[in-house]
């Protein structure tokens, strides 16, 4: 395994922060990249859309989530919105105060999505919770749930199916459920609301970690994680980066 200095590394990879200057810098040393990109395209599922029932938000501190659910809403694909978490790992004390899906509201609303076509999941604070909640509000509202539509941040998508598989209630063969996110490409996706790109290279460490770890715990169904995406995972973490 390469060898690399932390600062060697940190300081060519975009997003990451300049202690000095404090901004995002923008340029992305090579290997790096390239390193990151295998993590990112292993977790990034990108599976084609389908008509559902409700799209479904799941929250989290990145505003461009509540857009893409809010849009895909106001282009057909589902006749009902639903925002699901309180707050989480990522929103508790440093984000915000209300619940991240009383925020999400207030994007769709702003986006032109009618009120009474949102529905609100407030107590989640994790992934897992998401699944099993919305799926009481849902039933609640007696809102079919054949097919789903989730929304997510786009180094989660692999999460949320593998969660989705073990954690879903209802009868798995009778829902149909697909993961989308925001389309944004990892070279575009930090920025000083979301985070640096260091930041977004431990989250997706992170990611690796319960994808690996979490089936044992009973909270996702086990995936096979590709000999490339081990190789990148180790090569990330020996240059320095920090699992999130």
């Amino acid at each position: 395994m390469l060898k690399l200095s932390r600062m060697a590394v940190y300081r060519r990879w975009t997003g990451g922060v300049d202690s000095k200057e404090g901004h995002h810098v923008k340029v992305m040393e090579a290997e790096t990249e390239a390193r990151a990109r295998v993590l990112w395209d292993y977790l990034c599922l990108r599976r084609p859309l389908e008509k559902s029932d409700v799209v479904i938000g799941l929250g989290c501190h990145d505003l461009r989530v509540a857009e893409r659910s809010a849009q895909l809403f106001l282009d057909g694909w589902a006749p009902y919105l639903l925002f699901t978490g309180y707050l989480g790992k990522q929103t508790t004390g440093r984000v915000w105060t209300r619940p991240e899906a009383e925020v999400f509201r207030d994007v769709a609303l702003s986006m032109g999505v009618p009120e009474g076509k949102i529905l609100l999941e407030r107590a989640a604070t994790n992934t897992g919770e998401n699944i099993r909640f919305f799926y009481r509000t849902l039933r609640q509202h007696q809102i079919p749930v054949r097919k789903l539509i989730l929304v997510q941040q786009p180094f989660m998508e692999r999460r949320v199916k593998a969660t989705f598989l073990q954690q879903w209630p209802g009868p798995l063969e009778d829902t149909r459920c697909v993961v989308t996110s925001p389309l944004i490409d990892l070279s575009s996706y930090p920025n000083p609301a979301v985070g640096t790109a260091q930041q977004l290279i431990g989250n997706m460490l992170g990611a690796v970690e319960r994808i690996r770890d979490y089936p044992e715990k009973g909270f996702q169904v086990k995936q096979e994680i590709p000999p490339e995406a081990l190789e990148a995972y180790h090569w990330l973490l020996q240059a320095g980066y920090n699992p999130q």
